[in-house]
């Protein structure tokens, strides 16, 4: 009778060889860029914080964030002296599963301006290759003073 470390083995070495290669680290939210500017001047905007706003961003009134809700926010980017912006691609590791995105909230955020929030989708990639992350380039964001 074979030994079941045996068995073991040899259906591993089965399922290996017929695997094919491939890659596991998927990318979950395209690579954006683009350039922030006042919709009354069409100026650009310097320090515009540019970040894709968390699932969980609402905290309990109990208190502030904790430890963990803190480490799982996302770093923003702040736009240049010419507004221009580059939020990085985000990617995940998995095994089996292909995890992929449909959307891609970002929020732009501006002492003096409105805060505006939208949704940008696969249909706005610009490029998507297999070299780099795909890119959504989402060209001139007009950001609306304050009404004073």
């Amino acid at each position: 009778m074979p030994k079941p470390k045996l068995i073991t083995f040899a259906f591993l070495l089965v399922i290996l060889a017929g695997c094919q290669s491939r890659d596991f680290n998927h990318v979950t939210s395209p690579e954006v860029v683009g350039r922030v500017v006042a919709a009354d001047t069409h100026q650009p905007l310097a320090n515009v914080r540019v970040r894709r706003p968390g699932a969980n961003e609402k905290f309990e009134p109990s208190g502030p964030p904790k430890g963990g809700q803190v480490l799982i926010q996302l770093t923003p980017v702040r736009t240049d002296a010419d507004g221009r912006f580059v939020l990085a691609s985000q990617s995940t590791f998995a095994l089996f599963a292909s995890p992929g995105w449909w959307t891609v909230p970002v929020s732009y955020e501006c002492a003096g301006y409105e805060s505006f929030t939208t949704n940008y989708t696969a249909s706005d990639v610009i490029s998507n290759t297999p070299s780099g992350p795909p890119t959504i380039n989402v060209g001139d964001v007009l950001l609306q003073p304050l009404a004073k």
